[in-house]
């Protein structure tokens, strides 16, 4: 009797089987088999996941659509210019319909979205697919005992996967990453729980992620439902296209621009010559020069919200933004006027008051 059989007919039975220390080999095939075999795993092809999300104050229900090999989109399709919504078509993108831009992500804010897009876990079809795995025996997760497994993926990735050592499915995982694209990383540890037949395989309908020092939860999520197998257009995994106001093909073309500064600024003077002042762009400079931010090119976001600040000198929004892209570029002593001649405009501009206080 193998091991894996011995592990498998011992759970099934209720039996204690005498343990010895699985090989990864094992470990991946007794996953399979708890998951439904390899068969009806393959024979999933897409899947669409209605549920929640928590994140602080915010309560969203939530869709997520995933075809093979790769495709992904996160929001609701059905009306797709007045949501906001991200995925990936092989490469990373992101919607937001105010003020109405497409932005295909990089660096840090684009570095987990591949990874989430992948239809199988980790441990699937691992060698086919370039994955190295090493397992650094057992340990305690989630008050249950599960092995450590050391995972890098083709790309370079790595992450820990703990799995159970009764019922071999994935208890959940641990990386290093970025909170919201360009600030504080963190050690951060997602637990999985409540698998349910779905499709003829069994999938996590919970999922918590938690920041590993403090044991804070940053969010979750659940599954409420899922559709097996629906038919799906290719078309609904890139962004929505759609015919942009002048103001929005202009912030599109700073964002496009973003790697080269003088290009950026000379779009954004051409623009405000031709519009004169009847149409305010404050907000929206402020927006994309974030977004800029976002991918690294701080130089670019500088330049471009102190313009901005100069052209509406009365918004705290503007004096925030440039406030916080000088914070970035390692400024903390200009961050702090902005911040402080924001609450001066509005004493009631609490994230203002709050990247402030963080500045002392």
């Amino acid at each position: 009797m193998n091991l894996l059989f011995a592990a498998l007919l011992g759970a099934w039975m209720g039996i204690a089987v005498p343990q010895t220390t699985p090989t990864v080999d094992d470990i991946a095939q007794a996953h399979i088999a708890a998951l439904g075999g390899i068969e009806k795993i393959h024979a999933v092809h897409s899947f669409v996941l209605h549920g929640t999300y928590h994140e602080g104050d915010l309560n969203i229900h939530t869709t997520v659509t995933q075809m093979r090999p790769f495709y992904r989109v996160i929001g609701n399709m059905a009306e797709p210019l007045t949501h906001l919504h991200e995925g990936y078509d092989g490469s990373s993108w992101e919607y937001y319909p105010n003020p109405g831009i497409v932005v295909r992500t990089v660096g840090a804010a684009a570095a987990t979205t591949p990874h989430s897009a992948m239809f199988d876990d980790a441990l699937v079809d691992y060698r086919e697919h370039g994955t190295s795995i090493s397992l650094d025996g057992s340990t305690d997760f989630a008050g249950n005992r599960v092995y450590l497994l050391h995972v890098t993926l083709a790309d370079g990735f790595r992450e820990d996967l703990f799995v159970d050592t009764k019922t071999w499915m994935i208890d959940g995982y641990a990386r290093i990453t970025p909170f919201h694209a360009f600030g504080t990383k963190y050690t951060t540890h997602t637990e999985m729980s409540d698998y349910r037949p779905e499709g003829g395989i069994m999938m996590a309908h919970r999922n918590r992620e938690i920041d590993s020092a403090t044991g804070k939860v940053f969010d979750e999520g659940t599954v409420e439902s899922v559709d097996i197998n629906p038919s799906l257009p290719l078309s609904i995994f890139s962004p929505p296209v759609w015919d942009r106001t002048p103001l929005q093909q202009m912030i599109q073309r700073i964002y496009d621009e973003r790697t080269d500064t003088s290009a950026v600024m000379q779009t954004y003077r051409d623009f405000k010559a031709q519009i004169g002042p009847t149409i305010s762009t404050a907000d929206a400079v402020d927006f994309v020069g974030y977004q800029c931010l976002k991918m690294g090119e701080t130089n670019t976001a500088v330049t471009l919200l102190a313009q901005n600040v100069a052209d509406y000198p009365q918004s705290p929004r503007a004096h925030f933004g440039l406030g916080r892209a000088l914070k970035t570029q390692g400024k903390s002593a200009e961050a702090g006027s902005e911040f402080d001649r924001a609450l001066a405009l509005d004493p009631t501009f609490v994230s203002a008051r709050t990247a402030l206080d963080a500045l002392k």
